[in-house]
């Protein structure tokens, strides 16, 4: 392979019209600092950085607001019926991916989202009795398609 010659004179221009362009065009910062919850067609998972923000809680209630289209995490005791586990286990602190297809169509049904996207949203921490949760707002979520997933028989 020949080796491209540098040439010792750089031409001068003049910056007038240039514009920056926003490094959050470029990055996906949400995901790395801040709580997402992902939901798709077959299911949701939360960041680690949800996981956190919640202590590192062992189960979860998962609640919803149909007009808001907003989801509130709750953290709960396992006496709470509706309590689920949302860590992959008690000694990884790491969230694990939760199938749910019934949930989350009813949620691409109500919330009339193409089922064919992914879709995630950032999250808040929230109180409401002193209690701390996250809360999602899925009114305006960032979408992409997702891989359709095939299964061998």
């Amino acid at each position: 392979m020949a080796a491209i010659p540098f040439s010792s004179e750089i031409e001068e221009i003049s910056m007038d019209g240039f514009q920056v362009v926003s490094g959050d065009l470029f990055t996906r910062r949400s995901g790395y600092y801040s709580p997402t919850c992902t939901i798709w067609s077959g299911g949701i998972t939360f960041n680690k950085v949800a996981l956190t923000a919640l202590n590192n809680c062992e189960r979860v209630r998962i609640e919803i607001h149909p007009q808001k289209k907003s989801v509130l995490l709750v953290p709960v005791t396992m006496k709470d019926k509706d309590g689920i586990p949302w860590r992959k286990n008690i000694k990884d602190y790491a969230p694990r991916r939760m199938e749910c297809v019934r949930f989350s169509s009813k949620l691409y049904e109500m919330w009339n989202w193409d089922t064919g996207c992914v879709c995630r949203a950032v999250g808040r921490v929230v109180t409401v009795d002193n209690k701390v949760m996250l809360l999602f707002d899925f009114s305006s979520p960032e979408q992409w398609k997702g891989k359709e997933r095939t299964s061998e028989k």
